[in-house]
């Protein structure tokens, strides 16, 4: 029985990842980790193991490990994410973990897009280690883009009507899930790429609308308003990864991004189905309305 620890549970993509696993975790003892106390109070009183994890505090790191062979590695959104991961993945080498399943992004491995290089170096050092990976590289994710639509009826993008390739978090978590069931043995030393339609933010909401039988609108913008947001955030390490997505919007809107303009659906490569479109995301999550 593998011990697996799931870092970021309570997140968009990691709460999909404890349900798949709610489903089917044969052959795996599952591990929760949050840096909420509230929330770890709340999972163990469902039954579930439990660690309060900060990755910012790597004296914590030994213990959240103990035990653990599989990794479900997540960071935020912050320049953080460099000196998080190098300690967690030293921590883990030491503790004797045996694979890491690392949840990085959609890039060409040439990209002027510091968050993208951040994402590689993590990558690099995962392989370094010694330590059995596997890399997810998600394209834009429908869940994140889309997450008040059902209240609002709108969203917006900060990529004007450029079309780029969607997957949803299901799709992500339902990988992630079968390859820490399934282990190294089969998964070790691979990558793979989640991009399931391509298609632009006006599209989406024409989807949307014939899906849900109601009007839902698309805000399209560019880039630079994204960036008077962005220069108001306090955090120095939340800032400048909000900097670097101001940067991908920009190279996107430049028309320098083509290689995210592309299906590769590695959804079936691992579940031997093809991922979610938007039009089943929408049927699955929004239906009609009443």
């Amino acid at each position: 029985m593998a011990t697996t620890l799931i870092i970021g549970a309570s997140g968009t993509i990691g709460s999909h990842l404890v349900n798949e696993l709610d489903k089917d975790h044969e052959g795996l003892e599952v591990r929760l980790a949050t840096r909420r106390a509230d929330v770890a109070e709340q999972w163990r009183a469902q039954g579930r193991e439990t660690v309060v994890l900060d990755l910012d505090r790597p004296e914590h790191f030994a213990e959240a490990l103990e035990g653990v062979d599989r990794v479900f590695l997540l960071t935020g959104y912050t320049a953080n994410m460099l000196y998080q991961s190098k300690m967690f993945i030293d921590a883990a080498a030491q503790t004797g973990v045996e694979h890491i399943v690392h949840l990085g992004v959609f890039s060409s491995g040439h990209d002027r897009i510091p968050h993208y290089s951040w994402h590689e170096l993590i990558e690099t050092y995962i392989e370094a280690s010694g330590i059995a990976w596997t890399h997810l590289h998600p394209n834009v994710i429908t869940d994140t883009v889309l997450a008040t639509v059902a209240e609002t009826n709108s969203f917006s993008v900060s990529w004007q009507e450029t079309a780029l390739g969607w997957v949803s978090a299901a799709d992500i978590a339902a990988v992630a899930a079968a390859v820490l069931r399934e282990g190294p043995a089969e998964h070790g030393g691979k990558n793979y790429w989640l991009s399931t339609e391509v298609v632009s933010g006006p599209q989406v909401a024409e989807i949307l609308s014939k899906v849900r039988g109601a009007q839902i609108t698309c805000t399209v913008s560019g880039p630079e308003g994204l960036a008077d947001y962005v220069s108001s955030i306090p955090s120095a390490g939340d800032r400048l990864y909000m900097e670097s997505a101001v940067a991908t919007m920009r190279q996107t809107v430049l028309g320098t991004m083509e290689f995210q303009a592309v299906v590769r659906d590695d959804v079936r490569t691992v579940l031997g189905r093809p991922g979610t479109t938007v039009e089943e995301w929408a049927r699955e999550n929004l239906g009609p309305t009443a």
